[in-house]
């Protein structure tokens, strides 16, 4: 289970990866906004969803099987069109590194007021170690264990949700609904975070965490 915070996670000076976004899924959703996210130049890490002990629905065979056959037909285009795309932009997705635990983790020093910086960063634990980073993109959780999760954190899912979650650098692509979106909404939902974290890593200090001065240009996501 995720820990909204937790007394075990390292602080990014004692050790473990950092990036700008983590991104936790590698179906549909999580290569498309890993790709959203190379277009814009963040440097960003794709791992295994976060599992429950109960049989998830996410996997791609599940989901195609409950769409119509024109829709399941552009799912798996798209699908094939992001995993090329993975490969070909060399990014970096882990599909056999899952996520474990998810926390936010105080910073070292506070925040001096008028000069930026984030007041907290998300550590994930995997199996190999720990990730640390300034936005995580959830695209893979179990839906009773995304309401436990939030619940830590003082959310619920509600009309505001999305809203307040950005503030604390956590987006949510198809997680959040009961019924499973189309094709064509993943894909909306994938640019718009992509272009969310990329806003929220450019303005946390004028470096822009590593973020690259101008986006990579190439093909963009689209649906027919």
């Amino acid at each position: 289970m995720p820990t909204p915070r937790s007394e075990d996670m390292p602080a990014p000076a004692q050790g473990g990866e950092s990036t700008a976004a983590v991104v936790i899924g590698t179906g549909l959703s999580g290569l498309a906004v890993a790709a959203e996210l190379c277009r814009h130049g963040v440097p960003a890490t794709t791992l295994g969803g976060l599992e429950s002990a109960s049989p998830s629905t996410a996997t791609s065979q599940l989901r195609v099987a409950d769409l119509s056959s024109a829709e399941s037909a552009e799912y798996l285009d798209v699908l094939r069109h992001v995993r090329k795309y993975a490969v070909t932009h060399a990014l970096d997705v882990r599909h056999h590194v899952h996520a474990r635990h998810l926390a936010l983790v105080e910073p070292a020093e506070p925040a001096v007021p008028g000069e930026g910086g984030a007041p907290v960063r998300w550590a994930v634990r995997t199996d190999d170690g720990v990730l640390f980073a300034d936005a995580v993109v959830l695209t893979r959780c179990a839906h009773n264990q995304l309401r436990r999760f939030l619940a830590d954190l003082g959310y619920s899912l509600g009309e505001n949700l999305m809203a307040a979650l950005a503030e604390i650098g956590l987006y949510l692509i198809g997680v959040a609904e009961l019924e499973a979106p189309s094709t064509r909404e993943l894909v909306r939902q994938a640019k718009a975070v992509g272009a969310e974290v990329a806003g929220r890593i450019a303005g946390l200090t004028p470096e822009g965490r590593g973020l690259a001065p101008e986006g990579r240009d190439g093909e963009t996501l689209q649906t027919a």
